[in-house]
């Protein structure tokens, strides 16, 4: 039987949750699913791309949460909000104060990064610095990523290409890999290996981290670099199995 991760993604409606699940798997999804259920031979991942919760009260918030906490325990919980929409504190406060108690790392992200204009992006991640400095201090600093301890992150992201051509404005896909990597660096054990079955298809984040990924898993550059430049597509199958051995060291 194979072992089960769940992914809780959050937010607002229409601020690019399915968009970015989208952009972090690698692979487009046509509707918008309560879950999405990918599995291998040891691992099974659900993603649960929750309704927009804008509107509803906190024991709405608590209720819809609890139900995913009683299902599976997710490996971190994905909260989304893009410049122009709010930020519900009341509501991210009592998500936060469970993910801590339960050890669900968090990964707050401003998507549609350039849809709002750069003060309404400002606000947004400066909304979810002030949250999270309550809970820990802001450990470093890298890629474009606030890293708050073992609890959080934040970031901002272009998960589509962003267009106006009134102005003759194109911005291409930006800050999803380095969103991948830094989910990654943030966990634990075998969590680790459930998030890179879920990120398993998005072939863009296993080429264009190599370095970094090797770098992390302390693998050997030359046998590594052998993997990707001859197993192509096939990469992760093969890359798995060496981040297990290295997790069992």
């Amino acid at each position: 039987m194979p072992k089960e991760f769940t992914i809780a993604v959050c937010g607002s409606a229409r601020v690019g949750k399915s968009t970015l699940v989208n952009a972090l798997c690698g692979k487009q999804r046509n509707d918008i699913l309560a879950n999405d259920n990918a599995s291998s031979m040891e691992y099974s991942i659900t993603i649960y791309d929750t309704p927009g919760i804008e509107s509803w009260t906190e024991q709405h918030v608590q209720s819809y949460f609890s139900k995913i906490m009683e299902q599976s325990k997710p490996l971190c919980m994905i909260y989304c909000a893009s410049p122009g929409s709010f930020a519900r504190l009341d509501q991210l406060q009592w998500l936060i104060d469970n993910c801590i108690k339960s050890n669900i790392f968090c990964a707050f992200v401003c998507t549609n990064k350039y849809s709002g204009g750069t003060e309404r992006r400002a606000q947004v991640l400066k909304d979810f610095h002030s949250l999270l400095t309550g809970y820990h201090g802001m450990t470093r600093d890298e890629g474009n990523i606030k890293y708050y301890g073992n609890v959080a992150l934040c970031t901002a992201v272009n998960s589509i290409v962003y267009e106006d051509r009134e102005f003759g404005v194109r911005k291409e896909v930006e800050g999803i890999n380095e969103l991948i990597f830094g989910i990654l660096t943030s966990l634990k054990d075998d969590k680790i290996v459930g998030w890179c079955y879920t990120v398993a298809d998005n072939q863009s984040f296993w080429v264009t981290m190599q370095s970094q990924l090797i770098k992390f898993f302390e693998i050997s550059q030359q046998a590594v670099t052998k993997f990707f430049n001859e197993r192509g597509k096939d990469i992760v199958e093969s890359v798995i199995p060496l981040i297990l051995s290295v997790l069992k060291r």
